[in-house]
């Protein structure tokens, strides 16, 4: 007991509160919130007194909504929390310049604000494009004095820019844009959701080779903005961090956010080996 509520029981006894609540008969009136605490015993014999069993179920009730708005109050702190999180790994991956950084800063924030247990990210290398054909269209005369075509070269169009060349990024592999297994992801870039659970082995293997059997649960996100971008898998080792069912509004706007980054960080290359 602290020492403030020691020193107020010596000297509230029942006489004092008695004459307190007799001196002011409109102390319950402006202080209803204590009415449900109260326990006041209604004389019935034997039997339970009706009066009394709603008081306590009404009490029960009371307790009940207490403790599902505290827990409300503490799920929404966690949220604005994340929110804020969230909003300062977008500013740092609109200011990344390299896909590796961008590969970085997302594995991190992932591990750290969802606690997963590993973050692999799937990326799907851009189409390489065609350069456009060129043409001959440049005259000259000769000798005697006609005109002929002679060869002079004028592009159409400017050449296509190269793709940037990535490195090896613990995390992060690169695969061509007709790579076989970008099938099993099908189901997932259709719905544009991010989906919970536990993957197929196939899929699971895609990420993590043979060693899947520490996986329990785990989330992937589909990134797609104007063409198939790749996934990003968060796996953990408890099968209910990532249970279906799971709420994905935070996992889906990043996802949102990571596919247009991509698609405007410009052309992406397998990684190659250094």
């Amino acid at each position: 007991m602290q020492p403030e509520q020691s020193d107020l029981s010596a000297v509230l006894t029942d006489e004092a509160v008695l004459g307190f609540l007799t001196s002011h008969p409109e102390f319950f009136v402006s202080n209803q919130a204590i009415l449900p605490r109260l326990r006041i015993p209604h004389e019935s014999g034997g039997a339970v007194s009706l009066i009394e069993k709603q008081v306590s179920v009404l009490r029960n009730k009371c307790g009940t909504l207490e403790n599902s708005l505290r827990d409300l109050i503490a799920v929404a702190r966690e949220n604005e929390n994340l929110h804020q999180r969230l909003h300062l790994l977008i500013q740092e991956i609109i200011s990344a310049t390299t896909l590796e950084q961008i590969v970085k800063l997302t594995r991190c924030s992932l591990r750290e604000n969802f606690n997963a247990d590993d973050v692999q990210l799937l990326l799907v290398a851009s189409k390489p494009k065609r350069v456009a054909a060129k043409k001959n269209t440049a005259s000259d005369t000769t000798k005697a004095g006609t005109k002929t075509e002679v060869p002079k070269t004028t592009a159409t169009k400017k050449p296509a820019t190269r793709a940037r060349k990535t490195k090896l990024v613990e995390g992060l592999q690169v695969v061509a844009p007709n790579d076989k297994r970008l099938k099993l992801f099908a189901e997932l870039f259709d719905s544009a959701q991010t989906q919970c659970g536990l993957p197929s082995a196939e899929q699971l293997e895609c990420f993590v080779g043979k060693n899947v059997s520490n996986i329990a649960s785990a989330a992937m996100i589909p990134l797609y903005h104007e063409r198939q971008l790749g996934v990003i898998m968060l796996t953990s080792r408890d099968e209910s961090r990532f249970s279906s069912g799971k709420g994905v509004m935070f996992l889906n706007q990043l996802g949102e956010l990571l596919s247009r980054r991509l698609q405007t960080y410009g052309a992406i290359a397998p990684a190659a080996a250094t």
